[in-house]
């Protein structure tokens, strides 16, 4: 936890101002007690209204003071905290884009989200809770107790009496709660994951009837999640009576005490002193409160820390520095490739060797789980090989950073996925500075521009999330026309033109068949015509180049 607390460093400055507002705050709740006592004893104890006018506008004005303050003070903390939660979300995006996929699929979608929202959430409640209590609980308490000391010391030493069992009741507390934290942040997880999947295959699961079992999983997730948390609030829920309780207990036995020795004339104790006494123990009290509040939500902040930790203390790759390397020349070489999935018990790929010329297209058939995609996967390097060595225009491809080679590798999924924003939006990722005519010219090779032009606004024609105002095959086409964009030296189509009409593949072959002769293309396809008029075909089956 006191890792990422780190990131609030840039706001120190502001964070003193805070602490020293905190302070003055503090300081006007513990003034208060003492000019009530001595209203009643030397105002209206003297009757004298002079003296108990004046310490009433004095009053006035001091917590007229911490109002304002304290007002202040919340504002900047709220500023800083805004802040802080801002960078943390930035930090594990950021990180959660440095991840190969197999640590993606690892932690999983529904994780990751949670971890970015309400787990920062709670950080961001901590950090609040710390910068406000950090000097408050310790003024309150401190400061309370020396002034109740000054007061009448035997009186102020019955409100410790309490305190042994406020810690005793925390301590149990505590150990209940955290276990309850964990399982619920996991269903949580799980509840995530469910509902993505749910809205995600909605087709599906109405298609098959299959509702009610989906409602049943994220019941069962929901109800088990909830079940902790209300476990987890109830252990909680018992601070707030236990101390109030000892509050109003202490508050009585110093009411009885120091009635019993005003009566017998034994100590020098006055009405005042009592009244100031009562108010110091309701400030006491009130800081320990704050205390064992903050105790007992630390657990659930240790647990969404040390989760947001796991993600971002994730060993990334280190990628080489390409800057040294020679001019690209020759294509790809797979040398005796084995491949397996994290978690996997078989390999996905096992002794794969083949060798590709510049400007060959290559054709890649199989049934399916076959191994094609995840040949293809390896050419950009959304994976690694697991043994072997693959070597791309002449070096390995461990040699050279990501960035570099998906510039220079352009790739069409299998699940195609165009992004919210405009038809020209979406192509631009494939080269942010390409002009009109070389998003026309991609087009017209993908086969999409007469999708274009009958849009009302053509290039700007707006793409909503996920491209669901187009159909699977526009977005096929819009999809390869933006990697033809990027103007790569190896593209990789992998099965993405399965939505196409006969015709329409045929057409989109012929076009980047046209294309410059040093472009290197290869074809994941089930389809025999599809691949028919490649250079090479590669077979593979179970994992094995047959």
């Amino acid at each position: 936890m006191f890792k990422l607390l780190r990131l609030l460093k840039p706001d120190a400055g502001r964070i003193v101002l805070v602490v020293f507002l905190t302070l003055i705050t503090s300081a006007a709740s513990l003034a208060l007690p003492y000019l009530m006592s001595y209203i009643v004893e030397y105002g209206i104890g003297g009757q004298n209204m002079t003296v108990t006018l004046a310490c009433s506008g004095i009053m006035l004005g001091v917590s007229i003071m911490g109002l304002v303050v304290g007002i202040l003070s919340y504002k900047i903390s709220a500023g800083v905290v805004s802040r802080y939660s801002k960078t943390l979300r930035e930090v594990i995006f950021k990180k959660v884009n440095t991840l190969n996929p197999d640590q993606l699929n690892h932690w999983g979608t529904g994780a990751l989200i949670t971890r970015s929202t309400n787990d920062i959430w709670l950080l961001e409640e901590c950090a609040s809770m710390l910068m406000q209590g950090v000097i408050s609980i310790p003024i309150l308490v401190l400061g309370g107790s020396a002034l109740a000391f000054l007061a009448d010391p035997w009186l102020a030493l019955i409100m410790f009496t309490f305190v042994p069992v406020v810690v005793t009741v925390l301590y149990f507390v505590v150990r209940r709660i955290m276990p309850l934290w964990e399982k619920s942040d996991e269903y949580i997880d799980k509840q995530n994951s469910i509902i993505r999947e749910r809205l995600t295959g909605i087709r599906v699961i109405r298609a098959f009837n299959r509702e009610d079992r989906e409602c049943d999983r994220a019941n069962e997730a929901t109800l088990v999640m909830a079940k902790n948390i209300i476990k987890a609030n109830v252990n909680m829920g018992l601070l707030t009576p236990v101390i109030m309780l000892g509050l109003n207990l202490v508050t009585i036995l110093i009411l009885y005490v120091g009635a019993k020795l005003m009566q017998g004339g034994k100590s020098a104790v006055t009405g005042a002193d009592i009244i100031a006494i009562v108010q110091y123990v309701a400030l006491v009290m009130n800081g320990i409160m704050m205390f064992a509040m903050m105790l007992a939500f630390l657990p659930k902040v240790a647990v969404n820390s040390r989760r947001i930790n796991e993600i971002l203390e994730t060993e990334v790759q280190k990628e080489p520095d390409d800057e040294n390397l020679p001019a690209f020349s020759g294509a790809l070489k797979f040398s005796h490739v084995d491949f397996r999935y994290e978690g996997a018990s078989e390999n996905a790929l096992s002794d794969v060797s083949f060798d590709i010329a510049p400007g060959e297209k290559v054709a890649f058939i199989g049934g399916t789980g076959s191994g094609k995609t995840s040949v293809v996967n390896l050419i950009p390097r959304f994976y690694d090989a697991t043994s072997g060595t693959v070597r791309l225009f002449g070096r390995d491809i461990k040699e050279y950073d990501k960035q570099s080679i998906r510039r220079t590798v352009s790739t069409v999924m299998q699940k195609t996925l165009l992004f919210s924003g405009t038809i020209r939006s979406n192509l631009l990722w494939g080269n942010a500075n390409a002009t009109d005519e070389e998003l026309w010219a991609a087009l017209e090779t993908a086969q999409a521009a007469e999708i274009v032009r009958s849009k009302p606004q053509g290039l700007d024609e707006p793409v909503e999330q996920g491209g669901r105002n187009f159909s699977g095959g526009q977005k096929q086409r819009l999809s390869i026309a933006r990697s033809l964009v990027a103007n790569p030296d190896i593209l990789i189509l992998d099965d993405s033109a399965s939505a196409l009409d006969y015709a329409t593949d045929a057409a989109l072959r012929a076009a980047i068949a046209s294309l410059k002769n040093e472009l290197t293309v290869f074809i994941v396809s089930q389809r025999a015509n599809s691949l028919i008029h490649a250079d090479l075909i590669l077979v593979l089956d179970e994992g094995i180049l047959v």
